[in-house]
């Protein structure tokens, strides 16, 4: 029984993986993505306060007193002096961990624009039309259905080059009121593999990632392929 709750609960996080921009990256739909990003070359990118608009009228989990709140990404500061000054655009993260972190946080409290904004050109999810990207992740691709219980972050492993590494890390779920009966309060545990890759500026994106789970006989299978 507690397999089979634990399986459907990974389904439910599945379809969420199917419509987010890493930390889960989805399954690929180059044709998809790249024929949404040429119907919008014509026009340029959308303006900042078109876009600034549209999101302002999605739902954030935001608290109250987020700036004295300690971060969700658990590094054990309070929020305004760790992952904020990324979301609020003071400063770009300076190494793919602190792309890490700052991505879990904004997963956390549902801070689209970071997400979009923290995501490398080369991201199979990647689009030029930010409002249609962002109206994607506002419709199915925040994990609605799950509170972000922690984020366990491995080391930083250098890749081909100094502006290439890549860091495997879980993160652990707990299912919420959105859920069936059968699978509120239950704790899913999804890891990743990912890839982040570092601009000529010195600012750090996410670029891919493979991931996988803990429920048994599932371990070795990669679910966003």
């Amino acid at each position: 029984m507690k397999f089979l709750i634990l399986l459907l609960s990974l389904i439910v996080v599945l379809s969420s993986v199917e419509n987010v921009t890493g930390f889960a990256a989805k399954k690929s739909n180059n044709k998809g993505r790249k024929n949404a990003a040429a119907s919008n070359k014509g026009f340029g990118a959308a303006p900042a306060q078109v876009f600034d608009e549209v999101v302002s009228r999605f739902k954030t989990r935001i608290p109250e007193d987020a700036p004295s709140s300690p971060c969700p990404c658990g590094s054990g500061a309070t929020y305004a002096k760790c992952c904020a000054p990324y979301h609020g655009g003071e400063k770009f993260a300076e190494s793919a961990t602190a792309v890490l972190r700052s991505r879990f946080t904004a997963f956390t409290w549902r801070i689209i624009p970071y997400v979009i904004d923290s995501t490398h050109p080369t991201c199979r999810d990647y689009m030029e039309n930010r409002i249609k990207w962002a109206e994607d992740l506002n419709a199915g691709g925040m994990f609605d259905s799950f509170d972000f219980v922690s984020l366990e972050p491995g080391p930083e492993t250098p890749g081909e080059n100094e502006k290439e590494a890549f860091i495997e890390f879980k993160v652990r779920l707990r299912a919420n009121k959105d859920c069936e009966d059968a699978l509120k309060g239950q704790e899913t545990v999804i890891c990743e593999n990912s890839r982040f890759l570092c601009d000529d500026n010195g600012k750090w994106a996410y670029s891919s990632g493979d991931v996988t789970s803990q429920v048994e006989g599932l371990e070795d299978a990669i679910l966003n392929r």
